[in-house]
């Protein structure tokens, strides 16, 4: 389970990335940019937590 939620974490971190740059080359308008950011960085805030663990020392 950790690590698909690590796998998940990164392809999400990819696709917040990818509309940006999409954006730039007049691949998708500005609204879909925002709304694919915004699904990919809910997953991310989502996934990581599960497999990114802090030790108290």
């Amino acid at each position: 389970m950790k690590r698909i939620a690590e796998i998940l974490s990164w392809i999400a971190l990819a696709v917040t990335l990818a509309p940006a740059c999409l954006f730039f080359v007049d691949k998708l308008d500005l609204a879909q940019a925002q709304a694919w950011m915004l699904v990919a960085t809910v997953l991310w805030f989502i996934a990581t937590p599960f497999w990114m663990e802090h030790k108290a020392s």
